[in-house]
């Protein structure tokens, strides 16, 4: 489940980049300025590039068989299908710009200068210009295509069981996430998970499993989570793990003790990850770190109640 869900994830953060990608293509094409550099990032044969990532990805996740519904499998295969179809219809305008930028302005001043002449520069130039009509065809049906396939990507979501780690991924760029699907953050996780607060709690959540704990803190102070008791419950452990790690340790105890005077809520785990910093300190030999604060430490770890308290889903 675990490796689902990471690649999931990763669908999800893939096609975001994608459509960022796609949507400037289209107007650096427009504009007359579209350098093929960007182009290889949203599409190539090598995993540098956004699409074939989302390509190998998705065909890796949903073309497995799975036991869940058949409306469920079928959301996902079509949205594998366009995915493909994104991705080989991007590699022809790739090549349909490439050759009209690359090889059209040198046979015209080949051309021009009397160096190419006769049925091979005609022919030639009927195939560039064949080329320019084929990179502005694949242009249009990339542009219909990638909205429709974020429509389905979204109802992937919906159909799927709640992801922590594809919460983190709508939640950690706010603008991108808005700019692609079209929709305030709020409401797009309203949609998937039922609450934007739910959302970001999933997210944070795999924020704090995954070790990121000054992200997570950055996350408990957005504006959605304003008044909620899972930020009374979550921030103090999160304050305190992101002060140990960056060196403060004073920090860290004064964060650490607030949360325990609560009782240590939150996840399985948490107390696991606290009770380890906690007697790191109380152990710790470095003539710098007053004893006070180490014997604080372990009275402290001692403090810690042996049961979690179960998160707060309201």
């Amino acid at each position: 489940m675990e490796l689902h869900e990471r690649r999931l994830a990763q669908i999800v953060r893939d096609f975001m980049e994608a459509y960022v990608l796609a949507t400037r293509i289209q107007q650096g094409l427009q504009q007359g300025d579209l350098r093929f550099s960007l182009i290889e990032r949203l599409v190539g044969d090598r995993g540098d590039s956004a699409l074939y990532r989302l390509k190998e990805e998705s065909h890796a996740l949903f073309r497995l068989d799975q036991d869940r519904s058949e409306t469920d499998i079928q959301a996902e295969q079509l949205f594998d299908l366009a995915v493909g179809a994104l991705f080989h219809e991007s590699m022809k305008f790739r090549e349909g710009f490439y050759l009209t930028t690359s090889y059209g302005p040198r046979l015209e001043r080949m051309m021009a200068e009397g160096s190419a002449s006769g049925s091979l520069a005609e022919a030639f130039r009927r195939t560039i210009d064949a080329g320019s009509k084929r990179m502005l065809e694949s242009s249009t049906e990339v542009g219909e295509l990638f909205p429709e396939t974020r429509d389905q990507l979204l109802t992937v979501l919906g159909n799927l069981p709640e992801s922590g780690a594809v919460a983190r991924g709508l939640v950690e760029d706010p603008a991108r996430t808005e700019a692609v699907f079209m929709m305030p953050l709020d409401h797009m996780l309203e949609q998937v998970y039922g609450s934007a607060q739910h959302g970001y709690q999933l997210a944070i959540e795999n924020t704090l499993a995954n070790g990121h704990f000054a992200e997570a803190e950055v996350l408990l102070q957005r504006d959605s989570l304003r008044g909620s008791e899972f930020v009374e419950t979550a921030a103090p452990f999160a304050q305190g793990m992101a002060r140990y790690y960056t060196g403060d340790v004073p920090g860290a105890m004064h964060a650490l003790d607030r949360w325990v005077d609560r009782g240590a809520p939150g996840m399985p785990g948490w107390r696991h990850l606290a009770g380890r910093v906690l007697n790191a300190i109380s152990t710790n030999v470095d003539d710098e770190l007053d004893a006070s604060v180490r014997e604080a430490a372990g009275r402290l770890g001692e403090r810690l109640p042996t049961k979690n308290h179960p998160p707060d889903r309201s």
